[in-house]
């Protein structure tokens, strides 16, 4: 059963719900791409949803067949009452991956897909690879998965004094809009990441980050103080001493450590991916954290020639 009425992605061709043992329940759009197109499931970061990427992965349906889905907390999907210490450990993030993960593969008559994460979707499956139970995923992208660095490693000081200004943000973040249009005539403006997105990217991201009160208006899917939580989940989650234990190949792409804006992941995965027996990573020169909805044509680019691969 789907959790609300609400859905993140516009257009899917289907949707479906996987619940989590403790209550939570995660949406799971498809997009159906052509005859015996591979199949690729994509998790995306804190904050966003599934539908915020709606565009993209649309366009990338015409190579693929997408299955995306709305961690929790995020776009449409539920998740029980409790600490948020606890209903967002990074362990529950991994283990909703998984669920979708052996969802998806029933769908497909067995067939495992291929991942791609981004962010809060990369840490998810680093952290199943640390834990052993990360499906046998045929290929594997991560783009900036977010984990944080241990003390003494050379970027950690930078990624505390980011990821701090980053959760005091999240947790001040204004939560209910009048209307859609609000809120994306608030993110076009300024300094803001999403000032960067294109327009269709910054109008499918308002959309599916905002549901309707029942009392009118709008309000944020990911409530302020949940996007707080899980990048705290994050910050304290010890996923680094693990990473020696990520032995699969994979594809890591990082951003841009020079950017003035940068994200402290864009310092630290060089360090992360040496600490992977087999990863192999990408770094896109003048990228950012965002980079999928800032540059979706650059980004489609590398995500098709790795499918191709």
């Amino acid at each position: 059963m789907i959790p609300s009425s609400f859905l993140s992605l516009d257009g899917a061709d289907t949707v479906f719900a996987v619940a989590a043992p403790d209550g939570a329940v995660l949406p799971v759009y498809e997009l159906a791409g052509p005859a015996r197109a591979p199949a690729l499931l994509f998790g995306h970061a804190n904050g966003l949803a599934a539908g915020s990427y709606a565009p993209w992965l649309k366009d990338l349906a015409k190579d693929a067949r997408i299955f995306a889905y709305d961690a929790r907390g995020n776009g449409g999907s539920s998740w029980p009452a409790g600490p948020l210490n606890r209903v967002f450990r990074v362990e529950r993030l991994a283990e909703d991956l998984r669920l979708v993960a052996d969802a998806v593969t029933a769908r497909l008559g067995g067939a495992v897909p291929a991942y791609l994460g981004h962010s809060l979707g990369g840490a998810a499956a680093i952290d199943l690879a640390i834990s052993g139970r990360l499906p046998r995923f045929p290929a594997l992208m991560l783009i900036e998965p977010p984990i944080f660095p241990a003390p003494g490693a050379a970027s950690h000081d930078e990624a505390v004094r980011i990821q701090e200004r980053l959760i005091a943000g999240s947790r001040r973040r204004r939560a209910d809009w009048p209307s859609v249009a609000a809120f994306y005539e608030r993110l076009k403006s300024g300094n803001s990441v999403f000032a960067k997105f294109p327009d269709a990217m910054l109008q499918a991201h308002c959309r599916a980050t905002l549901k309707p009160k029942p009392e009118g208006g709008f309000t944020l899917c990911c409530p302020p103080e949940v996007e707080g939580a899980i990048y705290e989940a994050h910050r304290f989650s010890g996923s680094w001493s693990g990473l020696a234990r990520v032995t699969m190949p994979l594809d890591l792409v990082g951003g841009d450590a020079n950017r003035p804006d940068r994200d402290w992941i864009s310092s630290a995965i060089t360090d992360m991916a040496k600490q992977m027996p087999r990863a192999h990573l990408t770094v896109l020169e003048g990228a950012g954290h965002l980079m999928i909805c800032e540059e979706p044509t650059r980004l489609l680019a590398l995500v098709r020639r790795w499918l191709g691969g």
